[in-house]
């Protein structure tokens, strides 16, 4: 890619990002109103409005363990570091995507 197209790319990219987290940062109250609104029943889990499809989520589940459970979680992770360290574990890749992150202002 030449450099006046890939500074005209990279250029695209970044005033998006800049414009999605300006979107969220707008966005998050708004979401927190619709789930006050669910809360109090005024509407369904489950809907459409102007061709979009909205549908509420309890987030996920986690858990917080008792101590011994948490004390083997830490041996395991020790024994996976030694692993890794010694060659013993194989080395495999995800899928790879881009992190963008706007500026700090």
């Amino acid at each position: 890619m030449a450099g006046a197209a890939l500074d005209a790319l990279l250029d695209r990219i970044t005033v998006l990002k800049l414009q999605q987290k300006s979107i969220d940062a707008e966005l998050s109250p708004l979401l927190e109103q619709l789930s006050g609104a669910l809360e109090a029943g005024e509407l369904d889990a489950s809907f459409s409005h102007n061709g979009c499809s909205f549908c509420w989520s309890a987030g996920r589940t986690s858990y917080a363990y008792p101590e011994p459970l948490q004390q083997q979680e830490q041996a395991l992770k020790e024994a996976q570091r030694l692993a890794v360290a010694t060659g013993a574990a194989r080395e495999k890749h995800g899928k790879a995507f881009w992190t963008i992150k706007p500026g700090r202002s």
